[in-house]
């Protein structure tokens, strides 16, 4: 027997056509969401639904974005400013995190 949200699923799926499913055919990325505090990811998953990037992602994805680049770069001054980059976004990451933990925590 389904539960109620199984079922609210399975109804729209039969009223939905599945063609324009967004990502159809490929595995989800669960990555990014498992990078996020436990009680934060609801928030954050029913954001990005809604269209809203938390800046604290936008920033994971440039410390990615950074550290691709770094790994593909030949010039060596272009490889430290690259690496200069990446750890100021590290350290204003970090710091962003931290707050929200002390805010969380009084």
């Amino acid at each position: 027997m389904l539960n109620p949200a199984e079922k609210i699923i399975e109804e729209w799926l039969a009223q939905t056509p599945s063609e324009n499913l967004p990502g159809k055919g490929r595995p989800l990325d669960l990555e990014e969401y498992f990078r996020w505090p436990e009680d934060y990811r609801l928030a954050y998953s029913l954001l990005k639904n809604a269209g809203y990037v938390p800046e604290e992602v936008e920033q994971l994805r440039e410390i990615d974005h950074l550290r691709k680049q770094i790994d593909r770069c030949a010039d060596a001054g272009l490889r430290k400013k690259l690496e200069s980059q990446l750890e100021q976004e590290q350290v204003s990451l970090n710091i962003r995190l931290e707050k929200r933990r002390h805010r969380r925590k009084a």
